[in-house]
């Protein structure tokens, strides 16, 4: 049985080709990156309103709030070749390790470990503390 969704609230994108998303539940803050712009966009989850906006290191496909700060998944180059980049409004972007066979996508975390799909390779890797990678997760 299909149950009926009820829409909260329908906000417009700030901007074209919206992929990353992410919520900040520290700062009530809602995170987008536009994939075409390769910037993101700190959102007022109330009204739509842009908070910040800053030119991304890439192409933003995925986030993640973790511990008051962001992790991104970042294309680069010609092959869109895939980084996990730390991100604060305070600091802006950090460049924290390249992706196994620099592909990735979207990103979770549990508290404690960040977690990173690979569509290509059918695959789910976990990362601790010192970015070790565990792909058997």
């Amino acid at each position: 049985m299909t149950e009926k969704v009820i829409e909260k609230r329908r906000l417009a994108s700030p901007a074209t080709t919206p992929q990353a998303l992410a919520w900040d539940s520290r700062n009530k803050t809602l995170w987008m990156g536009s994939r075409d712009l390769r910037r993101i966009y700190a959102i007022d989850p109330e009204n739509g309103t842009v908070l910040k906006q800053q030119e991304a290191p890439g192409i933003p496909w995925a986030a993640v709030a973790l511990n008051g700060e962001l992790r991104f998944t970042i294309g680069e180059g010609a092959d869109d070749d895939r980084y996990i980049y730390r991100y604060t409004p305070e600091a802006g972007f950090s460049k924290m390790f390249a992706c196994p066979e620099f592909t990735g996508s979207y990103l979770s975390f549990d508290g404690k470990n960040l977690y990173m799909s690979q569509w290509y390779k059918k695959r789910v890797l976990k990362f601790d503390d010192q970015r070790q990678c565990d792909p058997r997760d």
